[in-house]
């Protein structure tokens, strides 16, 4: 089995150590299932393909409140570009 890789963006690593530690842990274990299984997760993780400015993004349930939002890439691999509490508005495009 052919494992995933999980990348963070600066901005993003800055914004889980802001984060209460329920959204981290949740987050570390996210990151875990997504090395061994990819992004395409069940079970209550609510991966959702984003809209408009974020179009080729997705972002995964960390609580009713806290997102990550990701970029898939071809070579196995997820980049977190940010992790907020549900206000896209923030998101840019990188």
């Amino acid at each position: 089995m052919q494992t995933w890789s999980v990348f963070l963006v600066p901005e993003a690593e800055e914004e889980l150590e802001a984060v209460p530690p329920p959204i981290k842990r949740k987050f570390d274990q996210w990151v875990v299932l997504v090395q061994g299984y990819g992004p395409w997760l069940k079970g209550g993780w609510r991966t959702e393909a984003l809209q408009g400015p974020l179009k080729g993004f997705y972002s995964i349930r960390l609580n009713k409140q806290w997102r990550a939002i990701f970029e898939i890439r071809p070579e196995r691999s997820v980049v977190v570009i940010r992790i907020v509490a549900h206000d896209y508005k923030s998101v840019g495009r990188r």
